[in-house]
């Protein structure tokens, strides 16, 4: 066997070690990706909860401070009239 020839080996089984220590494991190559792909998708999570949260609490200010909403949010949602209005009800037709 050459000199280069165990060379060539040695760096080989070195690359080898190198590779079936740092792939897998939990400080491993594999793993720091999956953890980017979480962090990444928690932070797409997170801004989304937080504009929800922005919504929520413009709502909240409207629901304390705006009587006119607060109307609005009534009729709506219990689907109560206002006296003096007038209730329209529209028939679908059969085909």
């Amino acid at each position: 066997m050459s000199a280069t020839h165990s060379f060539s080996m040695g760096l080989v089984m070195a690359i080898a070690l190198l590779l079936v220590f740092t792939l897998p494991g939990e400080k491993g190559i594999i793993r720091g990706y999956q953890l980017h792909r979480e962090l990444t998708s928690l932070k797409k999570h997170n801004a989304a909860i937080e504009q929800e949260n922005a919504g929520l609490a413009r709502e909240a200010t409207m629901l304390r401070d705006n009587m006119a909403y607060i109307e609005h949010v009534i009729v709506k949602e219990l689907n109560l009239v206002k006296p003096g209005d007038t209730i329209v009800v529209f028939k679908r037709k059969k085909t």
